[in-house]
């Protein structure tokens, strides 16, 4: 059983089916505008959404009100899900039902596409509403191409259901192409709206996260769907789902039918429902429902953060061997890059200048980033860095000013020095409508000044709704921390600080909580050229989504080989992080498998 599901899983999401399997026709019906034909709605047998119905049935939603629309997702691993939607909105008996989905593969002349034709299901056969289609077609906000769907299985994977708990309903069938821009959307919306009948029911059949670990499409998520409660269109096209342009569409017909409030929701991954939770490459599943009210008003901001990052010496070398700086974050990025998609803030330790030139210097171990490799930091979402550590001032004062040039020229924030404590190391900067101080510190030096530090985080406290601390400290290659890291730590978070990120120890040390606030002491080498021992080469990165109450956090254990950066295996992954939770201290908190943990804020 559980092979077939990995199999289904795999056709459903790459639309697998032979295309005999697929679809075939025969007359039905002349029109002026059509000759219709059935077209079969999708390859798989009918025990696959008749046992999606029976398990259904043990999580139907007690739901009162109507449900003007919805997320579904097309991969069927969630089936139930799916089959719990439509039977929850049967009783309203919807006349249509609009089905917006992604044109996965691209086909045909349009951005926005429908079709002219009905629909055979196991169950029976589904007639489009013409009518509707028809009117759009000739308002000229979409154009008809049958071989599109044929192969799209964000339409015949859900046409069944619409069959078998909606019989006389009709659909809409509408397949998007992902552009820039929105104004093609709006035009559509425009013309849709005065086209439907009253009661119709709107679907969004979108997947959310792709080939991620669980771990990290759960954090994915939790951003993704906070955009949804809250109709955040300012973040949407950044959230990493199969289709912004059907959230999109879905979202404004919601805010016209002033339905935007969520009254259920359902949040699944394939892999957890396979029960192979070792998989890299997962699919998860929200589906919410919507009703009349508005829109969630707390917004999640998502921050990636990672340790040390050096991009000069060997690091170089290997790039360049490799055919550019894309050799350091391909393997860690994925697919389509999307392990850095869905964050708002991509963040580490920059642990040198992006100096114009290489300066001569007596320092014994000097780096300098040449700045051409910042386009590659953008294209991996960098977007905010730290500069408060040891290698800042590697090519002098001149230098260090030419890399806030550089990074202020390619609108990366950034805050901290080498020796001193002053006004710019602390950043407050607002995202998704979170204020956030940022503190870089750099206590290698011995020189950290505790009255300004003071006096910064005072400042933070009156201004930001949320404090972290980015702290270069503690000594070389120790896999704990050091008593005075341990002393500062807690006396920050007693002046009020609620996130602090350690790093420069060059491994990975101990997590712990206290007083309810997180300390990483150290994230260890996230890109370096320690080749020389197995610590010296794994990292942590940390996900935190923060929340008007509580702090979500996520690690994600990582590994260079070469200076490339990768995630661990699945086993490799577990006994890494076994050891660092057996040397932390966290007190009554417990990460749980996804390497979870939320904590309370205030």
């Amino acid at each position: 059983m559980k092979t077939y599901i990995l199999l289904l899983l795999l056709c459903v999401f790459s639309g697998c089916a032979p295309a005999a399997e697929r679809s075939f026709s025969f007359p039905v019906r002349n029109t002026p505008e059509y000759t219709s034909a059935f077209q079969y709605s999708a390859p798989w047998e009918e025990d696959i959404y008749t046992t999606a119905y029976a398990k259904a049935e043990k999580i139907l939603p007690d739901i009162r009100e109507p449900i003007k629309g919805g997320v579904v997702p097309h991969h069927l691993v969630s089936a139930h899900t799916i089959a719990a939607f439509f039977e929850t909105i049967q009783a309203q008996h919807p006349s249509t039902v609009v089905i917006i989905g992604p044109n996965h593969f691209d086909q045909g002349p349009g951005l926005i596409q429908s079709t002219g034709r009905d629909w055979k299901t196991p169950f029976g056969n589904v007639r489009t509403n013409h009518t509707v289609v028809q009117a759009l077609k000739q308002a000229g906000v979409l154009s008809v191409h049958e071989p599109t769907f044929e192969q799209e299985h964000s339409m015949y994977s859900l046409i069944p259901f619409v069959r078998y708990s909606l019989p006389d309903t009709t659909v809409v069938p509408i397949v998007l192409k992902e552009v820039p821009g929105r104004d093609h959307l709006d035009k559509f919306i425009a013309a849709l709206l005065p086209a439907l009948p009253k009661d119709a029911v709107i679907i969004a059949s979108v997947d959310f996260s792709h080939y991620q670990t669980v771990p990290v499409a759960a954090f994915h998520d939790e951003r993704t769907m906070s955009i949804v409660r809250n109709s955040d269109f300012e973040r949407l096209s950044s959230a990493e789902v199969d289709s912004t342009a059907s959230l999109y569409t879905l979202l404004k017909l919601m805010e016209a039918y002033k339905t935007q409030h969520i009254v259920h929701e359902f949040h699944t991954n394939s892999a957890v429902l396979a029960g192979t939770r070792e998989e890299t490459e997962t699919t998860s599943h929200y589906t919410p429902y919507f009703a009349f009210g508005k829109p969630d008003t707390e917004r999640a901001l998502s921050i990636l953060q990672f340790g040390d990052m050096m991009l000069d010496r060997n690091v170089q070398n290997r790039y360049e061997a490799h055919g550019g700086p894309d050799y350091l974050f391909e393997a860690v990025a994925g697919v389509e890059n999307r392990f850095f998609r869905g964050s708002d803030i991509v963040t580490a330790n920059l642990e040198g200048p992006f100096a114009n030139y290489r300066r001569e210097t007596s320092k014994e171990i000097a780096f300098r980033f040449d700045p051409a490799l910042i386009p590659t930091l953008q294209t991996y979402q960098f977007n905010q860095f730290t500069l408060a550590n040891n290698h800042s001032l590697d090519m002098g004062r001149t230098a260090f000013e030419e890399t806030k040039e550089n990074l202020s020229a390619a609108n990366i924030a950034f805050y901290g020095n080498q020796f001193t404590v002053q006004d710019d190391s602390l950043l407050i900067r607002e995202t998704a409508g979170k204020k956030v101080a940022y503190l870089g510190l750099n206590d290698t030096h011995n020189s950290l000044s505790d009255e300004k530090t003071s006096e910064l985080i005072a400042h933070a406290e009156a201004e930001a709704d949320i404090t972290i601390v980015n702290i270069h400290w503690g000594i070389e290659y120790e896999p704990v921390s050091h008593p005075r890291q341990q002393q500062l730590a807690h006396s920050w978070i007693d002046q009020g600080v609620d996130i602090i990120i350690g790093h420069h120890p060059h491994v990975v040390q101990e997590i712990e909580i206290y007083k309810d606030a997180p300390i990483f002491y150290s994230l260890g080498n996230f890109i370096f050229d320690q080749y020389f021992s197995v610590p010296t080469q794994q990292s942590l990165g940390v996900g935190m989504t923060l929340y008007d109450d509580k702090i979500s956090l996520y690690v994600f254990p990582l590994k260079g080989e070469q200076s490339q950066v990768q995630h661990m295996l699945f086993q490799e992954g577990q006994l890494f992080m076994q050891d660092v939770f057996d040397r932390s201290r966290l007190g009554a908190y417990t990460f749980d498998s996804n390497f979870h943990l939320d904590l309370p804020f205030d």
